[in-house]
């Protein structure tokens, strides 16, 4: 599955903000490309191709 895993561990905003910024910047809003999920630990990002999961990976590779 091509799935990217965020947790919450108390980040503070600008952290998430800078996060979300950085995928939607490439690959645009939810919807298309990509899906999102959140619960009270996390916020996972279901990507439609393995192609787009590496490069969100390589994207927050010093944030995961």
């Amino acid at each position: 599955m091509n799935v990217i895993n965020l947790t919450w561990n108390s980040q503070t905003n600008n952290w998430w903000n800078e996060s979300c910024a950085l995928i939607i910047e490439h690959f645009g809003l939810p919807g298309y490309r990509y899906t999102t999920e959140v619960s009270a630990d996390y916020m996972k990002f279901f990507f439609k191709s393995a192609e787009d999961k590496l490069m969100c990976a390589i994207l927050l590779s010093d944030r995961l």
